[in-house]
């Protein structure tokens, strides 16, 4: 049989309360293992964040040693009408474009009808292709077949066209005494023409009543829909030349620059491809700002206030004040220039008595004068001396590989953590072991008090007993 326990009740001590403070001395080296567990995953995630961040400099470092960006080319157009974009190939030089079509895809709407009632009963074959003199129609794609009920109303008929999702939609607008069934094909070119084609419950098919009244089809005679928009091309002429597009880029007539046309033109818009020496300038600004981000997160993290003692996460941490130290010492290397162009401060990047980086836009300017020279000073790979670009990056790469000072920061802290946690597991099993023999321990003295009370009351009732037999 199970039997109940209360500890305590036989001896009259408060044996749950006893317990718990014994239980909690056991466990006191648990606060410090907490605090301390506290501490390794703040620095695990400052880690991470100086880890993202170094790579985000990394990245920004690419771009300083790639190719392409000393032989970027912008293109500026005198028209807003016409905008550009060049690769590294593009052609230097200056073109006259002049836009007289725009891309486009047909349109067609119906007349003004009720849209309370139903448009008629029958299907609606639906085909894209390219409108010819006659008219003739080629077809350039699978038709379309839509079904339509005796109650279909106009916004029924809109609703099947688009759930078909072919290459036209359909849209229902409100006009003066009823409503239009507006079709516009989802593409550009002279191939984004379409014709509706009916088959009507009435039996005609071109009398315009009931489901004809949706029809296009001029080439047998079905005129239901009515042609807003045609279908075409976008027509230029660039330095003469004639160029069809069957949307509104136009790409590699200049080679290696890609065009986007937006309207006509009523003059010829001057498209001017040159050296982009704003390339260059850019990729430096983002070296600096990421630097700055980086020293930024290092400086907080190493930190220490003599004042009220408080430091950063990271205080004292040999690898984090060698990379520190490390990246500046980088941004003082000197680089395979010639002349006054050897150093990071030479192209107006000066580094700060706090470790940060300013950037003088004159001295790069300057420096960007002559880009082969720049372009050597940071990316050049030949020879004894590396560009400083290239130097930089070779540390930041190592720094973020699998078997780098990061990864190995990272799997130290992790380490800890883990350690920690088993520690802190640990002293919770021991206390848990302390409180069951306590406990264990408390119910055996509960019993043994319990008996000796038994006794002791028995005794005094005996003597209580012969002391009155006695007075008899």
């Amino acid at each position: 049989m199970a039997t109940i326990s209360s500890p305590g009740v036989g001896s009259g001590l408060d044996v749950k309360s006893i317990v718990s403070q014994l239980v909690e001395l056991e466990k006191r080296p648990l606060t410090q293992v907490q605090l301390r567990t506290t501490a390794a995953q703040a620095r695990l995630s400052v880690v991470g964040q100086i880890k993202s961040q170094l790579a985000a400099l990394d990245d920004s470092l690419r771009a300083l040693t790639l190719g392409s960006t000393y032989q970027a080319m912008s293109v500026k157009s005198s028209a807003e009408a016409v905008r550009g974009s060049a690769s590294s190939t593009a052609l230097e030089g200056q073109y006259n474009v002049t836009v007289s079509q725009i891309a486009q895809g047909q349109v067609a709407r119906s007349a003004v009808l009720n849209g309370s009632v139903p448009v008629g009963s029958g299907t609606l074959t639906i085909e894209t292709g390219q409108w010819d003199l006659g008219p003739v129609f080629t077809p350039q794609g699978s038709a379309l077949t839509i079904n339509v009920t005796a109650t279909d109303k106009l916004a029924d008929v809109a609703k099947k066209i688009n759930d078909a999702n072919g290459a036209v939609r359909a849209v229902v607008v409100n006009d003066t005494g009823g409503q239009r069934l507006v079709l516009r094909a989802t593409g550009t070119g002279v191939n984004a023409g379409f014709r509706v084609q009916v088959a009507d419950g009435d039996g005609t098919n071109t009398d315009n009543n009931g489901l004809s009244r949706l029809g296009y089809d001029p080439a047998a005679g079905t005129f239901g829909l009515t042609q807003t928009q045609a279908a075409q091309d976008t027509v230029a002429t660039v330095d003469g030349v004639s160029v069809t597009s069957s949307n509104r880029t136009i790409a590699n007539v200049i080679p290696g620059v890609t065009l986007e046309v937006s309207a006509v033109t009523s003059q010829p818009a001057v498209v001017d491809v040159a050296p982009d020496g704003q390339a260059v300038r850019k990729a430096v600004e983002g070296f600096v700002s990421a630097y700055n981000q980086l020293n930024a997160l290092l400086s907080d993290a190493l930190k220490y206030d003599p004042q009220t003692g408080n430091a950063g996460p990271m205080q004292g941490d040999t690898t984090m004040v060698t990379l520190q130290g490390a990246l500046r010492r980088l941004i003082g290397a000197v680089g395979p220039g010639v002349g006054d162009l050897k150093r990071w401060s030479d192209l107006g990047v000066q580094l700060g008595r706090d470790g940060s980086l300013s950037l003088n836009g004159a001295k790069l300017d300057a420096a960007l004068a002559d880009p082969a020279a720049v372009k050597n000073l940071l990316a050049n790979t030949d020879g004894p001396v590396k560009g400083l670009a290239v130097q930089l990056r070779d540390f930041t790469g190592g720094a973020l590989a699998s078997g780098g000072r990061m990864s190995l920061k990272t799997q130290a802290i992790e380490g800890d953590i883990k350690r920690l946690q088993e520690q802190a597991k640990r002293i919770n099993e021991k206390a848990a072991r302390s409180e069951e023999r306590l406990l264990a321990q408390y119910a055996r003295l509960d019993t043994t008090l319990s008996q000796f009370n038994a006794l002791n009351q028995y005794v005094t009732q005996q003597v209580a007993q012969w002391n009155k037999a006695g007075n008899r």
